[in-house]
């Protein structure tokens, strides 16, 4: 029924805002997604003509149901009940005749005139009195009871995501948004739509009126709305002209509009649509409602072919005035013993729900309207009735206050697709069918509907507003609520099954598949059942669990798990072996380093470090500079190369990633060149082995060279690339995959950034030196070489800038398959950009998948990624260390507040392939990681 109050509808003219951001130099940002506000003006929509319709009355029928007894000398039910119907019509001066029988079993007879009041009392009284008739009723005629998507109609369908009055579905969709579910809307059919048409499913028609079906049959398999307009007392003497409602595609928008990016979205986006149409022009009968119900919970009707999509709940936004009848009662308990939840419009005359039908039948869910300040909709019918309330709308202060779902240009026959504004309880009822499909998928099998109703009860909130003091149910639909189901909430015997675990020892005997006991759970691994307890593990293996008999599995449990276990190699020389990161050095606990002067650390034979290595990889700090400088790292005992490792200025504290040579004596040196004293701290990571290396991916160190100084040259330009040749230069191989160098940019005239990748591929989206014009600052880079020998650096600022490549070593070319060798990534990949959505807090965490991601295998060890932080509001420091694994005590990058900086970082992945990063400051701060390759499982 729509509510007796004309109202507005309206074709959306849907509007994308943009918002536009000035870029800052590198790395690049993600503009802020536009915030939605609850109502568009006016003006964006191309308004329907309002179109008033009538206040709810109970109907006069044409149709009688009767119910026969059990009487074994009955030949034939359809005479029987033919016969009394003539005899009983008798009595009011009109002809009957035998129609059909319903799916329940009782039998359908038409009269030769609407009947009503006095002569349908007397028509059924008549019919009760024969002796072989158990009960009549009339044929009720009943009518329609009119995290976040980027669909741009999201901002006004309030009753989605408004905290007074909606149902709070984006805390739903966290679960589920109905994969799996179908909803059956029986009610006036369905027109196509493009934010329906992917979740609608074959439905059927179940008018029995050919002359309401208005589409030359009776009862055929196209549910297409074929229009329920009425001219002027067609439906009954007095009554107005009505256009074309929609109704039941405006239905159907509100349960399962799909998240398309275009128009609006349905509460369970999800969820698929069955159509059943079973109301026309002047309603519809409810004996025909009542086979649609039958139907769409999988049960046989004559004549019908079967339904191949069980519906797992009914949405009814239909009823009349009229106590529950038999039938629908009938037809209901059906549904509800299939295991099919029926929800039902409470109606939309302000009364009592209890003299409503279907809302006033057992076995329902019951639905009430709020309008948007979460109060009862005052049309909306209440009472004890009411099982729950849901947002109907209320459009007499303003129109954007109704619910806006998918509708039709049509006012007779259907045109073009619309959306449009409406209420009633029709509009709330949807709502919850939505959660009553997301609730039946999240939990499976065994998920009853009386289940769902106890669910959605304890999980309501207080109606807000004026309330509803007159009764509507247990409160407000409240979707996040009722879909945070723990264990605890689960039906009995079903049951979360226990996860199976593995165990990769890096391809020995010991890799197992661990199958775990749990109650009610069985594992099968290739058709096998598997006995709990350690099993081989190698390959690929896929585990998956099954409900033993008399149990069920929670549906929204993992139940399978795939592994693939690393088939590795031993590492060789020039592989990397990864430590638990710990400080090698820290002079702040002995002497400052004098300027000009040189400090060794002992590398070999420390934090499970061998005695003999080829070389190191540690982070290296300089603090509390009194002079501008720089420190160059060597192996001991050698000749010191003419490089920088780290560039400072006085007072800072910056660091830089070192691949560096250890010397004979299991050291390395650095040199503090500078007129100041100041304090340096190191941090091993890893190491390489030593030996000869022949490998492919494996890693040769060499005494630092100079492979480019532009001051010796031409400046570098801005948004301009320089290639400098790698391979076949200074004692280099004629190939290599990759190379390790320190790059410094001096003299730079703008801020800006650097951009290392291999020739003849795209510049990727990445940054390896972030500076300021000024500014003298390097940072170590492991990038990729192309194919003809060279690297590329590009200069992205207003302003020139000279460049230094100081290179430390380089990988052997070809495919690396030895535990350890290094693979670099096609060109530096971009993993995480927090500014895309929230920076990372004081002393907090965050993570970011690297393993099965980009194409870095399961089991990797490590990676090398370039770490950025930017816009931080505070001075502090950054740590990379492996996921799940005590955090140690050593920087990554350090900042000053507003700094953008960037350091090379070489890290092991830790739990599930993971890498975690701190944030050690008293503020905000965002963090970039740019990954450039990673090394095999060894």
């Amino acid at each position: 029924m729509f509510n007796p109050r004309p109202f507005a509808a309206a074709a959306l003219t849907l509007v994308t805002v943009l918002a536009g951001a000035a870029l800052t130099a590198l790395p690049a940002q993600a503009t802020e997604p536009p915030q939605t506000t609850k109502q568009p003006t006016a003006a964006e929509l191309t308004m329907r003509d309002p179109s008033p319709r009538a206040a709810s009355t109970q109907a006069p029928t044409d149709q009688f149901i009767v119910g026969l007894k059990s009487r074994g000398n009955i030949a034939s039910e359809a005479a029987v009940t033919a016969q009394a119907a003539r005899s009983a019509a008798g009595r009011v001066g009109t002809a009957a005749q035998y129609v059909r029988a319903t799916a329940t079993g009782a039998q359908v007879v038409k009269t030769g005139k609407s009947l009503q009041g006095a002569d349908a009392d007397t028509f059924l009284a008549a019919l009760r009195s024969s002796p072989d008739v158990a009960y009549a009723e009339p044929d009720t005629i009943v009518q329609a009871t009119a995290a976040d998507p980027n669909d741009p109609g999201y901002g006004s369908q309030w009753g989605l995501w408004y905290d007074p009055s909606g149902i709070r579905v984006s805390g739903a969709w966290d679960h589920n948004r109905g994969e799996g579910a179908v909803v059956a809307v029986v009610d006036s059919g369905i027109t196509y739509h493009s934010d329906l048409a992917p979740n609608v499913l074959a439905g059927y028609d179940m008018m029995s009126n050919p002359e309401w079906a208005r589409d030359g049959d009776g009862r055929d398999a196209n549910p297409q709305d074929q229009g329920d307009w009425a001219g002027d007392g067609q439906c009954e003497a007095g009554s107005p002209a009505s256009r074309s409602s929609w109704h039941g595609t405006h239905v159907a928008g509100i349960i399962a509009a799909v998240a398309n990016s275009d128009g609006i979205i349905g509460a369970a986006p999800a969820a698929k649509i069955l159509p059943i149409r079973a109301i026309g022009p002047c309603g519809g009968y409810i004996s025909d409602v009542a086979d649609s119900i039958i139907w769409a919970a999988g049960g046989t009707v004559a004549g019908v072919p079967a339904n191949p999509n069980r519906a797992n709940v009914v949405n009814l936004s239909l009823g009349g005035i009229s106590a529950c009848s038999v039938t629908e009662q009938n037809a209901i308990n059906f549904a509800h013993d299939a295991g099919t939840a029926v929800v039902v419009a409470a109606g939309n005359s302000a009364r009592p729900a209890a003299e409503m039908s279907p809302a006033n039948c057992q076995n329902v869910i019951t639905v009430a309207a709020a309008g948007p300040d979460g109060s009862r909709a005052p049309y909306s019918n209440y009472g004890a009735a009411v099982d729950i309330t849901a947002p109907g709308g209320d459009m007499t202060a303003d129109a954007w206050d109704g619910i806006v779902s998918t509708s039709n240009f049509g006012s007779t026959v259907p045109e073009g697709e619309a959306y449009e504004l409406l209420q009633g309880t029709s509009m709330a009822a949807p709502h919850v069918s939505a959660i009553a499909a997301m609730l039946m998928v999240e939990v499976g099998k065994g998920y009853t509907p009386d289940m769902v109703k106890a669910r959605l009860k304890a999980t309501a909130r207080p109606l807000q507003g004026s309330g509803c003091p007159v009764g509507c149910g247990a409160g407000l639909a409240d979707a996040a609520k009722a879909l945070a189901i723990t264990a605890a909430d689960l039906p009995a015997n079903t049951v979360t099954p226990a996860a199976v675990t593995f165990s990769d020892k890096d391809g020995t005997a010991d890799d197992t598949v661990i199958v775990p006991s749990s109650r009610g759970v069985e594992y099968v691994r290739d058709g096998t059942v598997l006995a709990a307890g350690p099993h081989p593990g190698s390959g690929t293996v896929t585990v998956s669990a099954r409900a033993l008999p008399g149990f069920s599995l929670w549906a929204s449990a993992t139940a399978r798990w795939t592994y693939k276990f690393a088939a590795t190699y031993s590492p060789v020389a020039g592989s990397l072996i990864t430590v638990t990161p710990f400080r090698a050095l820290d002079t702040r606990t002995s002497s400052i380093v004098a300027k000009d002067s040189t400090v060794s650390f002992q590398v070999a034979g420390r934090g499970g470090i061998p005695s003999k290595v080829s070389a190191v990889v540690f982070n290296l700090t300089v603090a509390e500079a009194r002079s501008f400088g720089f420190v160059t790292a060597y192996a001991s005992g050698t000749t010191r190369p003419d490089a920088s490792n780290v560039n400072f200025d006085k007072g800072q504290i910056v660091a830089n990633s070192v691949t560096v040579p250890v010397g004979a004596d299991g050291k390395v040196t650095l040199f503090n060149r500078s007129t100041g004293a100041t304090h340096l701290l190191a941090d091993i990571s890893g190491y390489y082995r030593e030996g000869e290396v022949k490998e492919a991916g494996a890693f040769k160190s060499i005494d630092p060279k100079r492979f480019l100084d532009t001051r010796s040259t031409t400046v570098v330009a801005p948004d301009t690339a320089r290639a400098f040749q790698v391979a076949g230069a200074h004692d280099l191989p004629a190939a290599v995959s990759a190379v390790v160098l320190n790059l410094t940019v001096a003299e730079a005239k703008s801020n800006g950034f650097i951009t290392a990748y291999p020739s003849g591929v795209n510049r990727p989206d990445a940054s390896n030196i972030n500076f300021a014009a000024g500014q003298i600052i390097p940072n170590s880079v492991t990038v990729p070489v192309g194919p003809d020998g060279k690297v590329m650096l590009y200069n992205r600022s207003n302003g020139a800038t000279h460049l230094i490549a100081d290179v430390s070593g380089y990988y052997l070319s070809g495919t690396p398959t030895a535990g350890g060798t290094f693979q670099p990534l096609a060109a530096p990949t971009r993993f995480l950009d927090t500014r895309s959505g929230y920076p990372l807090a004081p002393d907090q965490a965050t993570s970011f998948q690297a393993a099965r991601e980009h194409g870095i295998p399961e089991g990797a060890p490590a990676m090398v990624l370039n770490l950025t932080v930017a816009q931080a509001t505070s001075n502090g420091f950054a740590t990379a260390y492996p996921m799940a694994a005590t955090r140690p005590d050593i920087s990554s990058v350090n900042f000053d507040k507003g700094q953008i900086v960037a350091n090379s970082v070489t890290t092991p992945l830790g739990q599930f392939g993971r890498v975690a990063l701190f944030n050690r400051s008293a503020g905000v701060t965002h963090l970039i990681a740019d990954v450039s390759g990673y090394f095999l499982p060894g």
